[in-house]
């Protein structure tokens, strides 16, 4: 296994065709931002490749951290990132790779890892986390972080329309 700016390279030239041979895959993991709002922090990979039926099984636990804000108070937020994934990977030219909607193509002897790891965290992670279930977020008015306390903004409005009657006697 090659390890070199953000790819994770395996040779699988000594498993591919052979029944029940196995690769160990173990590492870090570089995955760049992908994402705008959340930063994945020491990502790595804790698996195995085998050689089944014809096809190589890629099996797994990435495990790591994301660093992210809270989607009501914009607090910072540290979360544990684990989860486990299996793909099934196909030489091109085989037979087996005309099934393309539930494989992943390699052409040669040598798959990238690092991005098969990397579209399965976008997969897993979920698109806002909040600090907890029951936060209160900012201030629309002042932008006070109300987990903290209440503001002082009045939310007392009249709307323009029925002003003249507060007049009215």
């Amino acid at each position: 296994m090659q390890e070199g700016g953000d790819a994770m390279i395996c040779d699988v030239s000594t498993i591919v065709n052979t029944e029940g041979a196995e690769l160990a895959v173990c590492g870090k993991v570089e995955v760049n931002d992908f994402l705008y709002d959340v930063e994945v922090v020491d990502a790595s990979i804790d698996g195995k490749i085998t050689c089944s039926g014809g096809v190589l099984v890629l099996a797994a636990l990435v495990s790591g951290q994301l660093k992210t804000a809270c989607a009501r108070c914009l607090a910072e937020l540290t979360l544990p990132l684990s989860f486990d994934f299996s793909e099934t990977l196909v030489q091109e030219g085989t037979e087996e790779d005309k099934d393309v909607d539930s494989v992943i193509i390699f052409d040669g002897t040598e798959i990238d890892v690092g991005e098969i790891v990397a579209n399965n965290i976008l997969l897993n992670i979920s698109s806002k986390y909040l600090c907890s279930e029951n936060c209160q977020g900012l201030c629309p008015k002042c932008g006070k972080n109300l987990n903290e306390g209440k503001c002082d903004c009045d939310f007392f409005e009249i709307d323009p329309r029925w002003e003249k009657l507060k007049n009215f006697k």
